[in-house]
């Protein structure tokens, strides 16, 4: 065997050496996959899993809820400055509709026309909800009423100072059970009578 030859042996016998050793010192990596762990380990992962989904549930379920919360406070929110706003609306309509009222029945008034004035209320009584209409004299005395059962009765009897002595027109919610209109007519310079229009109170 010539000197090349055995020079070739030796480098061949080395490489196979050195690959041995590389592959040993990575031999483990390839039976990770078919590795199992310990059952103490095992029991560990999988309480690990359930903590994370249960925290992922608890965590899902309180963003629902203070979302939920959120969102029914806006609603309550809403609801109450929509009332709000339709309450003003409402006291706008009526205190427009107060308004020419008491021109009306002042010029029939001022006229001493207790017949129109009459004819009139007659009209107003008939619109939805409401009750009954009375004209009520500075004195005190019922003057007019579309609710014929009064007509003997004292206007001061029918409502309280404080509704007759009120010198703007305005809107008391509960009143005896009803909503009432009290719309003051002016004359010159002093008040010369009281229409107070009795709306039914709506069911709740």
């Amino acid at each position: 065997m010539t000197d090349r030859n055995k020079q070739n042996q030796n480098e061949q016998s080395k490489a196979d050496t050195l690959f041995s050793q590389f592959n040993a010192k990575f031999e483990w990596l390839a039976k990770i996959p078919t590795m199992q762990l310990p059952a103490k380990y095992a029991v560990v992962l999988v309480g690990v899993i359930v903590i994370v989904f249960a925290w992922k549930l608890i965590a899902v379920s309180k963003v629902e809820s203070d979302m939920g919360k959120k969102l029914e406070n806006e609603r309550v929110i809403i609801t109450q400055q929509a009332r709000e706003y339709a309450d003003k609306q409402y006291l706008k309509e009526e205190e427009r509709f107060g308004q020419v009222l008491s021109w009306a029945v002042r010029g029939e008034l001022i006229r001493n026309n207790i017949d129109q004035i009459d004819q009139y209320l007659s009209e107003i009584v008939k619109m939805k909800d409401t009750e009954r209409v009375v004209l009520i004299g500075s004195d005190g005395q019922l003057l007019v009423s579309t609710d014929k059962r009064l007509e003997e009765t004292k206007g001061a009897e029918i409502f309280p100072k404080e509704i007759l002595n009120l010198q703007k027109i305005t809107v008391k919610s509960d009143v005896d059970g009803r909503k009432i209109l009290v719309v003051p007519v002016m004359g010159l310079n002093k008040k010369i009578a009281t229409v107070v229009v009795s709306y039914k109170l709506a069911k709740l």
